[in-house]
């Protein structure tokens, strides 16, 4: 499969879901880790799970120390209880379904089995499956929505939230009067710039910023624009002050 934009991911992403939560549990196993492949194959949710790891690294530390305690019984518990927000339970959920995604071999109760190790689920295995994805599955839906929707970006292989992506479309809207100002080369700069623009949502911050840097190094070495107008011009889009030379 190629790679996805953050539209498109997130309409693939609210497919899988959307199976995962009405399928049946015999089924459950294969279509959970159906979708942890396609989420790490993706360098957008790839990205946004490593950003998982590294924002909550402490709670996965403490997660994994709970888990190899003489007395878990008594420390799950009391860990579980300092899941204090729906963003730290997703997080959670997170490592806990990752580290079940990576045993290699898995039967049908696999990932339903986290709401009995947790939450000492009682019932019937059907019972559990609800529990899992109250705990499990729905928080780390929403974690990786809120990732997509709202999140800033702290690395230059971040990927833009809509959010950015939103204000940058604004930074675009002044971008063009400043061009319609100039007194050649409007056209080709109005072009130029709408490619970029169109590369947003696919592109993480590095390569985009790679690819304005070479847009505007040639039309400088076409002399359609100057340095001085260029810099102007990318700060406009980016908020940044970018050197070309």
């Amino acid at each position: 499969m190629r790679n996805l934009d953050l539209d498109e991911i997130t309409d693939k992403i609210a497919t899988y879901a959307s199976d995962i939560r009405y399928a049946d549990r015999n089924h459950l196993q294969i279509k959970i880790t159906q979708f942890f492949n396609f989420l790490y194959e993706q360098p957008i949710s790839n990205r946004t799970l490593e950003r998982i790891s590294e924002d909550f690294k402490d709670l996965n530390n403490k997660r994994i120390e709970v888990k190899k305690s003489h007395n878990r019984y008594k420390e799950s518990a009391e860990f579980i209880d300092t899941l204090s927000t729906r963003e730290i339970q997703g997080a959670f959920a997170y490592f806990e379904i990752k580290d079940k995604f990576e045993i290699e071999r898995k039967f049908t109760n696999f990932y339903i089995e986290l709401a009995y190790e947790w939450y000492e689920a009682s019932g019937n295995y059907n019972e559990w499956q609800e529990l899992f994805k109250s705990y499990f599955f729905e928080p780390f839906i929403e974690l990786i929505e809120w990732y997509f929707r709202e999140s800033k970006i702290k690395q230059e292989y971040d990927y833009f939230s809509r959010e950015e992506i939103s204000q940058i479309e604004h930074n675009f809207e002044n971008l063009k009067s400043q061009i319609s100002k100039l007194e050649f080369g409007q056209e080709i700069i109005f072009n130029e710039t709408d490619e970029i623009k169109d590369l947003i949502s696919g592109l993480n911050k590095k390569n985009w910023t790679e690819i304005i840097k070479a847009k505007f190094n040639d039309m400088i070495l076409g002399k359609i624009i100057s340095l001085e107008t260029a810099e102007l011009l990318i700060k406009t889009i980016t908020g940044e002050n970018i050197k070309l030379k």
